[in-house]
This record gives structure tokens, sequence and C-alpha cells, in this order.
């Protein structure tokens, strides 16, 4: 189960979602957070008040009895903080579009799940004032929350100084890697050698295989909310400068932290010609350049690769490369993958921003809607209602931390990272191994601590300067730029007048201002 969440937080995840190198992490996974007692204090003097709806808009599918569920819930939200919620439910493919339009009328909503990957766009979002700043309402209202993070992982989702998204800390930490997730079942038929694989070249006769033995299957998968060079930086050594598409990153071996056009680099050509003949080869969809939903097909088992984030556990524990289930695969189907990396474990400087919960800048209850992130992130029993339903209905108790699913009752389908902080209060699958999974989340917080961190750790690029080259470029990676990645689109043909676009949108003078701001403030760090 918590494999399944680690490749959306990536990607999506993340994924998911996702830390740096931590003095001390705060993951003290033997203890169960209490509701905080300035929030008991809080709610003493609300009694006599008239409970307020709090909105809260999160991607998800379609989620079954979600009725029942949020009348439990509210049940304990109206006791604890004298409010309740709705929550607003939005299929991933269409949920940037919503946010951005609802951010763009202006219409008011009190939270919503956000980030810096896909078109979610944090940092542009929270510097045109989108989001409300949040920074003094988290030490007033959600100290737990705040406590739990370490300051330094803060300062990765500051923007000129403040905090506009609480950061969901995942169970899985935030010390990833990057690489890929192959079926097992495909690489045993076809005796495929994944543990020698150390770039995308090299899975080529594995996707070949595919093609030519599963016709029903999908050898590749991409979409536009999962795009293999922008959300993978760190797979070719760079790291990005603010939001990941728009021109402007950095090397992780650069001293000098000189600011680069990634799409100029040879990475990128290398990328583009490789991801062309997979294509070609039809190991890629032919719509994958419209592809913005990519759930259905992993829920369907069709995938047989995606790019991943294979975990530090995964590596210093044998035991866990071949026990893990493909991304969204139904785990009573047990669709077991390998996860190999393809690079050290590392944080980006957008890893703390890959999760994050905000409060919308027209709310009109911004201390409320705090005080619910509080209370989503201290009270287990609500935590666990959301995530995975009621204890006897949705799920059985089978041990401590162990469940079962019922089938086809409600199903949140593995997004509680989107509601808030997962550290040290999962529920783990039937099949999972409990002292295993424990030794792993020691080998992972430890790896928070020792992990290679972005050199623009902290650093945050205000757009104001040049937000309207920021949007004309915007326009212009929309119109070329998940053609070209994948592999749609000749890059012989295209790539130069894609260069030549996003130079007359404004991208040098985005990469100037990036620069201008880094040297800046490496003076101010003493970098």
């Amino acid at each position: 189960m918590l494999k399944q969440k680690k490749k959306i937080a990536s990607t999506i995840a993340l994924s998911l979602i996702v830390p740096l190198a931590l003095a001390g992490c705060g993951t003290d996974t033997g203890k169960k957070p209490e509701v905080s007692p300035s929030q008991t204090a809080q709610v003493k003097g609300q009694q006599n008040e008239q409970p307020v709806e709090l909105t809260f808009y999160i991607a998800n599918s379609p989620v079954k009895d979600m009725d029942r569920i949020m009348e439990a819930a509210n049940k304990i939200i109206k006791e604890k903080i004298n409010a309740t919620l709705k929550l607003v439910i939005t299929d991933w493919s269409t949920y940037p579009q919503k946010v951005n339009l609802m951010i763009t009328s202006g219409e008011p909503f009190d939270l919503a799940f956000t980030g810096s990957f896909g078109e979610l766009n944090y940092f542009q979002n929270a510097s045109k004032g989108a989001f409300k700043d949040i920074t003094a309402l988290l030490d007033k209202y959600a100290p737990t929350t705040k406590s739990r993070v370490p300051e330094n992982i803060w300062q990765g989702v500051k923007v000129n100084g403040k905090i506009y998204g609480s950061i969901n800390y995942q169970v899985w930490g935030m010390a990833g890697a990057r690489g890929v997730q192959l079926r097992k079942d495909l690489v045993d038929k076809y005796q495929f050698d994944w543990k020698s694989a150390k770039k995308w070249e090299d899975l080529t006769p594995f996707l070949e295989s595919v093609k030519k033995g599963e016709p029903e299957m999908i050898p590749w998968e991409y979409s536009n909310q999962q795009d293999n060079f922008a959300d993978m930086s760190v797979v070719y050594g760079m790291d990005s400068v603010g939001d990941n598409k728009i021109p402007g990153w950095v090397r992780y071996n650069d001293k000098d932290i000189k600011v680069i056009n990634q799409y100029e680099t040879q990475e990128y050509k290398d990328y583009l010609k490789l991801f062309r003949s997979w294509y070609q080869k039809g190991y890629i969809k032919k719509d994958a350049a419209t592809m913005k939903d990519y759930v259905p097909d992993r829920k369907a088992k069709r995938v047989a690769a995606l790019y991943a984030n294979p975990y530090p556990d995964q590596v210093d524990m044998p035991e866990l490369g071949s026990s893990t289930f493909m991304s969204m695969a139904p785990p009573d189907d047990k669709v077991y993958s390998y996860n190999k990396r393809f690079t050290e474990p590392f944080i980006s400087a957008n890893t703390p921003s890959t999760a994050l919960v905000a409060v919308g800048a027209n709310s009109k209850h911004p201390e409320k809607a705090v005080q619910l992130i509080e209370l989503l992130n201290t009270n287990d029993e609500l935590f666990h209602l959301l995530a995975f339903g009621q204890d006897g209905k949705d799920y059985k108790k089978i041990g401590e931390k162990k469940i079962d699913m019922i089938k086809d009752q409600y199903n949140f389908n593995w997004s509680e990272w989107e509601i808030g902080q997962s550290y040290g209060r999962m529920l783990w699958d039937q099949n999972t191994d409990v002292e295993s999974r424990e030794k792993s989340l020691g080998i992972i917080y430890k790896a928070d601590k020792t992990a290679m961190v972005s050199p623009v750790m902290g650093f945050v690029f205000n757009t104001e300067p040049v937000k309207t080259q920021m949007a004309n470029v915007d326009a212009t990676l929309k119109e070329l730029l998940y053609a070209l990645d994948s592999g749609t689109a000749d890059p012989d043909k295209y790539y130069d007048d894609f260069i030549k676009k996003l130079k007359n949108a404004g991208a040098d003078d985005i990469i100037a201002e990036k620069q201008k701001q880094i040297n800046e403030w490496k003076k101010l760090n003493g970098k």
C-alpha cells in the first residue's frame, strides 16, 4: 500500500509526493500526535458560535459512499473546532484547471490541495496573491503541524519569506530518487535484466518485447501530468528553479549555481531523440501528448513500465524490491513490480512543495481553515476515516496497524497524502510485513538526513519582475512541450522552432532574472 502512494506523491507525484539534509527530522514514528493544547483552548471559546462550513478542494477519482464518510467526519470536526467540511472532489484530469480558474475568477475557497508539479504552479499562484499568507496562522492554530516538519524544509515553500502552503509531510519521508517501475510478471516472462538498467535507453529491449508479445499493454506510460523530462530533472543531474517546466535549471554539481536553459542542453536533445524513437515504434500511446489522466490505464493494469520514485529502503532492503504493486493497480489483483533507481537519494528544491494544502486568499474563514489543517494532522480517527473509511464497514482491522480493505466499499484511492500528514499514522494493507515496514521507515528517515540536497534549496524565485514573460513562455510550453516530450513531434522538424519561440516569449529574460536573484541569495546566505 505504501508504494502505491509513493508513486503518486512523486509524480504526482508525484510524485508523491518528497526533505533536505535534515539535522533533526521530527520523525518519531512511535508516538501518535494528539490534538494540540492550543487548539483545544481555542474551541472552548467557540461553542456559542455558529459553525462555519469550510470548503476543501482535492483531486481524486469518484469515491463511493462519500456522503456517509463525510457525515461521520463532520461529527468529529464540529465537536473539535465547531465547523463542518465540504470536501470537493475533482478528477485529476481537470483539477489543475479548476483550481486555476477559481484563482483567476477570484472565487472564494477555504482550502485546496496544491504543489509545484504539473499545472498546479504553487509558487506562481502564491507569488501573485492566490493564497493566504499562513506564516503566523500556523504558529497560532497549527503548532503540531508546524513543528513536525523541520524548519529548513519550510524554507522550501516560502515565497518572499512567507509560507502560503502547509506541508503534507508523508510517511515515506522526503529523500527520494528517480527511476522506473516495471511489471514483474512481464519482466520475468521476457527475462529482462532489470537490475542492470541505469538509464532510459536500457529499457528499450523490455519495451520491444512487451510491444511484440502483449498487444493490449502500453509499454511505456506518458502523460502531460507525468512528463519524463520536466518532472525528472535529477535524472539529468539538474534541479529546477521554481516550477518544473519554466526554463531555468541548475546542475547539482555546479558550485557557482549557474542558471541554464534546460531545453538547450545535450541531455534534453538526447532525451527527445530517444522518446521519438520509442513513439515511432509504438511503445508510447498515440494520444500521449494530450493525455491528462493516467489513472484509468493504471487501474486497468495496462501499463508495463512507468517512471517512478524508488525510495532508499528499496535498495537497502532488497526484500522490498519485488514485493510492491504497480502504481494504482488494484491490490487484490497483486500485480507486482520491480523498482529500479537511476539516481542516488536526493532532495530537490521543489520536494517540500510536492504536496501542500493552501488557504484561499479570499477565504472568509482563514483561521478556522488552519484549525482544520491542524485537526486533520493530529486527529487520527478523522484522518483514518477519510483515508480508509469506517472500521467494520470499509475495512477490517487485523492488527494494530494492519487492515483488510473490504471490496466494493468506500475507497479514497490512495489519496490521503492530499489531505494531510501521514507521518506515523498509516494503516497498512493486510499483505504488508509491518516489521519490515518499520525497518524501512528507519532507513527512509535516515536518508532524509544524509541525502544529496539541491544547491538552491531554500531559494524561492520571485516571478513578479518577469510575470509577463512567464505567462508567454507558459503558453509556448503548452503549445509544443508535450508533443516533443512524448515523442509525438519530430524534434528534427520542431526543436529549433520550439527554442526560438521560447526565446521570443522571454525565456532568456526569465533565466537572467533567476540568475540575478540567486546571486543575491548567495551573498545573503554566504554561499
